[in-house]
């Protein structure tokens, strides 16, 4: 016969460790869990990357329009250029200097003219080269180089 205290002990015994299936569901979970959170993870780094190009892109717009705004004559029309990496490459007027990051992108600026003469509207959009999708798009009314008011 077993003693009530033989069998506590073998309770107390049996109770000590997790069993195979305890086990094997939770490492299920854990690689359930681990797997999304890589999967979130690398969408983190790809919308990192889409900001950074927005970002340069909107800085790259800002510094052509600039440009424009520092012309002695803005001629109405269209104009296309690039960026280059480093100064002693840019030309000042089609190839403007952006930067390290800047060589995989191009500019496009409109000159249009506005109901009032001496008004200038410009519009400058920023695309990665070889590809359609504006990515930074500034609009800006000067006052016409050239033109004094009284």
């Amino acid at each position: 016969m077993i003693r009530p205290s033989q069998r506590r002990r073998a309770r107390r015994l049996r109770q000590r460790g997790f069993t195979l299936l305890e086990v094997l569901v939770a490492t299920a979970i854990l690689g359930v869990a681990v797997v999304t959170l890589l999967g979130l993870h690398g969408r983190n780094l790809s919308l990192s990357a889409e900001a950074e190009t927005l970002t340069v892109a909107g800085t790259l717009a800002g510094d052509v329009l600039a440009v424009a705004r520092l012309e002695p004559v803005i001629e109405v029309g269209a104009t296309h250029g690039t960026f280059a990496a480093r100064r002693s490459d840019a030309d000042g007027h089609h190839v403007l200097y952006g930067g390290a990051l800047s060589p995989d992108f191009v500019w496009t600026r409109d000159v249009m003219p506005t109901a009032l003469p001496t008004l200038l509207q410009i519009r400058v959009r920023i695309h990665l080269a070889g590809e359609d999708r504006t990515l930074a798009e500034l609009w800006a009314a000067v006052r016409a180089p050239g033109i004094t008011t009284p």
